[in-house]
């Protein structure tokens, strides 16, 4: 039991909790710049608000990608999927429901491998005429150095959650530096790490932010998944995996018969 609580206490020091929303070092943007961006809001219970989480990216009209800790044990109906606002707590927005979680099957939560879900939406999002679309996942896993972009609600520094979304550009990290900084065995093949400097200022994602894209070249290669704290030095980001996950999501979409 001892080493239970112990590995319980080194995976809250290290994962990121969502609810808590920051993008280190990003700007201000429109939601236009990121059509497919979504944020997933929850009420605690049935007479509470509903507050950001996290965020998802539009797969296909009928189709969020997040991750899972984002949505695992989550009461589904006090959960909603948001498209279309660029403001964090705004409500012009098309709000969804969702129908249902699928949480990738070897999803651990202590590690946070395989953190990925999909979430079915109760009804189709009207990607044509409410300016959203979906986003692709690259065929070939991104190369170190190449520059990814995130979005996000975060904060431009260590401070208080940014109402506006965020724009934010990190570079791939080679996964051998990766696992120098995290351990050999804790960067998995799920797993890839990104992040960058600017005039000495660490841009980083961070907790809450969860679920959203990481986009090289127009196609989504990862998801905002956790980190060693906020923009710490030698300690990337790490990102969901999701060409390593991509015949996982096709398979899953084909069950749910929605392509």
């Amino acid at each position: 039991m001892i080493w239970k609580v112990n590995l319980l206490l080194l995976c809250l020091s290290i994962y990121q909790v969502a609810g808590s929303v920051r993008i280190l070092g990003g700007q201000d943007t429109q939601i236009h710049r990121a059509p497919y961006q979504v944020s997933l809001r929850y009420k605690a219970n049935a007479t509470a608000p509903y507050i950001q989480r996290c965020a998802g990216a539009i797969y296909n009209s009928h189709v969020i990608l997040t991750t899972a800790m984002c949505v695992q044990d989550l009461v589904i109906q006090r959960l909603q999927v948001v498209a279309g606002d660029r403001d964090r707590t705004g409500s012009k927005g098309n709000v969804y429901r969702v129908q249902r979680i699928v949480i990738q099957d070897d999803f651990d939560e202590w590690f946070m491998d395989n953190d990925l879900a999909l979430l079915l939406l109760d009804h189709e999002l009207n990607l044509k005429n409410q300016g959203l679309s979906g986003i692709s996942i690259a065929k070939d896993q991104p190369v170190a150095g190449n520059l990814g972009t995130i979005f996000g609600w975060g904060a431009k520094d260590d401070s208080q959650s940014s109402e506006t979304l965020q724009i934010a550009q990190v570079k791939i990290v080679d996964v051998a530096q990766c696992r120098l900084s995290y351990g050999q065995d804790r960067i998995t093949k799920a797993m890839l790490c990104a992040g960058s400097y600017n005039n000495n200022h660490v841009i980083d994602a961070c907790q809450g932010d969860a679920g959203g894209a990481l986009v090289v070249n127009g196609a989504a290669v990862g998801l905002i998944s956790w980190g060693s704290g906020c923009g710490r030095p030698n300690y990337p980001g790490v990102y969901t995996n999701l060409v390593y996950l991509k015949g996982w999501i096709e398979q899953q979409v084909a069950i749910m018969k929605i392509i």
